[in-house]
C-alpha cells in the first residue's frame, strides 16, 4: 500500500501548527508521533510513510519548534500534554497509539500517566525524562554520537534534520535553550507507575547522547512494559532507520489490538 504524508494546519486557542498526516482510517486507533527537542516532524518523513502503510498517523509540531507558531516552548511536560490535548481535541480523535522520540517520548509518558484515556498505548524511543547531567557531558555525548551514526544515514534524512535543527537555532533560539534546560533537569520517574496502557521502550545499544541505562530505568518503572534494544543504532535510529524501527512498532501494535479486542465466539 503506498501511502502519502499530507502537511495540514489547525488553528488551537492560541496557536496555530503545522503537522503531517497520512493513511486512510480504520478500526484501529490513530498514531500520534511526537518528535524530539531541537527538531520537528519533517525530518521523520520516511518513518512516517512507513507507519501510514498500517495506520492513520498524526504527526504535530510541537509548540516551540518547526512551524509551529506558538512563541515559546512549554515550560514543563505536564504544559507539553496540554497542547497535545488540545490538538487531539480538536481533531475529534479520541484515542491514539503514541510514538515519541527522544523530548517526544518524555511528553508522551506524561500525557500516558496523567490523561490515560487518550492512550491506546505509548512507544518510547530514546527518550529524555531524566536529568541527563551537565550540558558540557551532554553536549559532547551528543557531538560523538552524531558522528559515529553521520555513515549509515541517506543524504536526504540528514539534510532534513540539520536543516529543522539550524532552523530552530536561528529562529527559536530561546526555546532551543529552555528545551535543553527541560532535559536537563526535570525528572519524569515519578509518573512511571501510573502509566497503566501497553508499552514498549526502545533504545539504540549504542546511543552515545542518553544512555541506554535510562532505557532500563524506564522499562523497569513502567509497569509491564517491554523493552528491546537495537544493537549498533544511535539517537536518532528512529528518524535515520525506518527499514528497522518500523517493523518492531507493527509488530507490538498488532499485538496490543489483538489483547484489545474481544473475541467473537
Amino acid at each position: 500500500m503506498n501511502c502519502d504524508l499530507s502537511e495540514k494546519q489547525i488553528d488551537l486557542e492560541e496557536y496555530r501548527t503545522t503537522y503531517l498526516e497520512g493513511g486512510e482510517a480504520s478500526n484501529s486507533d490513530p498514531i500520534l508521533f511526537l518528535h524530539g527537542w531541537t527538531t520537528s516532524t519533517a525530518p521523520y518523513r520516511e518513518s512516517l510513510t512507513f507507519l501510514c502503510q498500517r495506520y492513520r498517523v498524526i504527526a504535530p509540531d510541537l509548540p516551540g519548534f518547526g512551524k509551529c507558531t506558538h512563541p515559546k516552548c512549554a515550560p514543563d511536560h505536564a504544559s507539553y500534554v496540554n497542547c497535545i490535548v488540545s490538538f487531539l481535541e480538536a481533531l475529534n480523535i479520541q484515542k491514539a497509539h503514541m510514538i515519541g522520540h527522544s523530548g517526544g517520548g518524555a511528553v508522551a509518558i506524561a500525557l500516558a500517566a496523567t490523561r490515560p484515556s487518550f492512550v491506546s498505548s505509548i512507544i518510547i524511543s530514546d527518550s529524555t525524562g531524566i536529568p541527563l547531567g551537565t550540558l558540557p557531558k551532554v553536549a559532547l555525548g551528543r557531538a560523538i554520537d552524531m558522528v559515529m551514526q553521520t555513515p549509515k544515514v541517506k543524504l536526504i534524512p540528514m539534510l532534513r534534520f540539520y536543516r529543522a535543527l539550524l532552523h530552530n537555532w536561528v529562529f527559536n533560539t530561546q526555546n532551543m535553550i529552555q528545551c535543553t534546560q527541560l532535559a536537563l533537569k526535570e525528572d519524569i520517574r515519578p509518573l512511571l507507575p501510573e502509566i497503566k496502557s501497553p508499552a514498549l521502550v526502545l533504545w539504540g545499544g549504542s546511543d552515545r547522547f542518553i544512555p541506554l541505562q535510562f532505557g532500563y530505568e524506564f522499562s523497569q518503572g513502567i509497569p509491564g512494559t517491554r523493552m528491546l534494544v537495537a544493537q549498533g543504532e544511535h539517537h536518532e535510529w528512529a528518524m535515520f532507520r525506518p527499514e528497522k524501527f518500523v517493523p518492531i512498532i507493527f509488530d507490538f501494535l498488532s499485538e496490543v489490538e489483538k489483547i484489545q479486542t474481544p473475541e467473537v465466539v
